[in-house]
């Protein structure tokens, strides 16, 4: 029989820095681009704050939501 696999909080929390790091950059977008992207759809929110989530740090969900749908990718993109 095998084993279960399963993530931790830190495991997940890695993957999605590294994640929007790499779907912005695959768009050519830029942190201050993102940045920009983000405020024009009401979501106030700094360079520093993006650069704290891609560096895995923690993100608020309403937050990574909205990143999710400024990038055009999809949760299962994001998560894993």
């Amino acid at each position: 029989m095998g084993r279960i696999k399963y993530q931790t909080k830190n495991s997940i929390k890695e993957k999605i820095g590294d994640n929007i790091v790499k779907i912005r950059k695959s768009k050519g977008i830029s942190q201050s681009m993102l940045v920009a992207k983000l405020n024009i759809i009401g979501c106030t929110v700094d360079r520093f704050a993006i650069s704290s989530i891609e560096n895995n740090h923690s993100c608020d969900i309403n937050l990574l939501a909205d990143i999710k749908d400024v990038l055009g990718c999809t949760w299962e993109e994001l998560l894993t």
